[in-house]
This record gives C-alpha cells, structure tokens and sequence, in this order.
C-alpha cells in the first residue's frame, strides 16, 4: 500500500443511498439464538468493491498507531448525477467514507474533521455521468 497525503480518484458509479446501503436479516448467533440485523446490499458491496478497485491500493492512513492518533482527515466527495437521478448529501457521505474505511485509504471514520458532499445536478446530460470523485487530504493533528 502506497502512503500519500493527498488522494485523489474517479468511480465510474453514483454511490448508493442508505436507503439501499443495508437491509435487514436475521441470522444465528454464537449464542444459538436467532438475531435481528442489518447486511449490506448487493449494491453496496458492488459499490465498496468498485472504490477498491479505482483507489487502486492507495491510502492516506499512517503505517503506525502512533501517527494515526494524531492525524486527521478532510474529504470531500463530489457526485455527478445522469438523467433522472437523484441523491441527498448527507447519504452520499455516510456510504462513501464508510467505502474509503473499508478499502483503507483512511483508518477511522471517526479521525474525518471535515467533509463535503456536493451534488452535480446541472450535468445530467453529460456522457461520463453518472459518477463519483474523491479527494481525500491527510492533515497532521500536532
């Protein structure tokens, strides 16, 4: 894995919504009882899968837990939705930081300082949408 301060890349797909991010499941326990849960959709295995791929192994995060401690994250992510899409921003941001802590671009979701969602409603009609753009900066926490 690569370490670098600022990330940026390209996923040729509109980030699910949470409305389609988990569903609920019951499963067996450890326990031997039945459980009720949540797992994660088909979209957004596809989803988390397609960063992994465009990300292409590359990570923000410190190697040591030391460093980690003390660094923070800034994200931001800019979605351009095709013809007929829609999408809010606060969902666009809890499905893609969740994918970049998946993939480990970044550690913790919880070390993100700030983030942005915005929407590209404007350029529906253009041929590269839909999709979603990262730009991921590590900041150091003195």
């Amino acid at each position: 894995m690569q370490d670098e301060t600022v990330l940026s890349f390209c996923v040729p797909l509109l980030v699910p919504t949470t409305n389609h991010y988990k569903k609920p499941c019951r499963y067996l326990g450890k326990d031997g009882f039945l459980h009720l849960g949540f797992k994660l959709t088909k979209e957004a295995k596809a989803y988390r899968d397609a960063v992994a791929i465009f990300a292409q192994g590359r990570s923000v995060s410190p190697q040591t837990d030391a460093e980690r401690r003390r660094v923070k994250y800034t994200v931001q992510i800019d979605v351009y939705l095709g013809p007929g899409q829609r999408l809010d921003s606060d969902n666009a941001l809890k499905v893609g930081i969740d994918s970049l802590v998946w993939n480990g671009v970044i550690h913790s979701d919880a070390n993100v300082y700030e983030s942005k969602a915005i929407i590209h409603k404007d350029e529906r009609q253009n041929p590269n949408n839909p999709r979603t753009q990262y730009l991921i900066t590590r900041m150091e926490n003195n």
